[in-house]
């Protein structure tokens, strides 16, 4: 995807150089209005792994920053998140690649799990019983304090978490939810055999002896025991890039570092 910035975006923070622009007349989803709005479409890509995309009104358009961009290794597999500000509110965009998906689409019970895997401090969400739609998947919202949840299958090896502030302009929210498009490029994935194969190893309990005391082989362990690297810092302010370390710390458990 091309990168392309809208002069007059007051300073819009540029994800990785590829956060597009495209101002256009239009009404979508739920948000929908007797007379056509001007609403401004993002682009931007999750690395090479995917590509997202969402509209708001003309009128929010300079609230929108794009933040941060990280990948990085957990107990069942491999994940993608981004960060962006809506004014003073942060939303995680969070592709998770869990090593044990079939292929087959997972049911509510099968969603949530696989966010509770990635951060068992979720397990205490509580979620709506009615799905909503995103890009024709059903998608289940749920909330955990100050923090509303969007959980859902982007693809079938492949499940994305949206983590967004409740203090969200909810104009801004009604557009945002059913323009959300999340296409997964499923020719390229941060999992490899061995790694997955690591993980199961390190599940599995050490062998046991008949006689005697045999000193066991230490399974294998999995890259997930390593820290994940370097956020891609895109020049914010000390202050917000350390409040952004914080928060994500504080939510899933995991230190990120400019």
């Amino acid at each position: 995807m091309k990168s392309a910035n809208r002069s007059g975006s007051g300073g819009l923070l540029i994800l990785l150089g590829s956060l597009v622009l495209i101002s256009f007349g239009g009404v979508l989803g739920s948000a929908q209005e007797e007379q056509e709005e001007e609403i401004v479409g993002y682009g931007f890509s999750l690395k090479e792994y995917a590509e997202v995309s969402f509209a708001i009104p003309a009128e929010f358009d300079e609230m929108v920053q794009a933040e941060s961009l990280d990948e990085g290794n957990y107990s069942e597999g491999k994940y993608v998140v981004a960060s962006l500000l809506f004014d003073d509110s942060r939303v995680f965009m969070l592709l998770l690649y869990p090593c044990g998906l079939t292929g087959e689409e997972l049911d509510a019970l099968g969603l949530v799990s696989a966010l509770n895997g990635f951060n068992r401090a979720y397990e205490q969400a509580t979620y709506s019983e009615d799905p909503i739609n995103i890009s024709g998947r059903q998608a289940y919202v749920g909330q955990l304090e100050d923090q509303l949840i969007m959980v859902y299958q982007p693809s079938d090896l492949t499940v994305s978490v949206i983590f967004i502030d409740e203090k969200i302009n909810p104009e801004a929210l009604d557009y945002f939810v059913p323009s959300l498009q999340i296409t997964v490029n499923e020719a390229i994935t941060p999992l490899y055999p061995e790694y997955c194969a690591g993980i199961q190893a390190a599940r599995e309990p050490p062998a046991q002896q008949a006689t005697g005391v045999v000193q066991l082989e230490q399974p294998v362990q999995p890259e997930q025991a390593v820290q994940p690297g370097p956020v891609f810092d895109i020049a914010k302010m000390e202050a917000e890039k350390q409040q952004a370390v914080d928060l994500f710390e504080a939510r899933f458990g995991k230190r990120l570092s400019f």
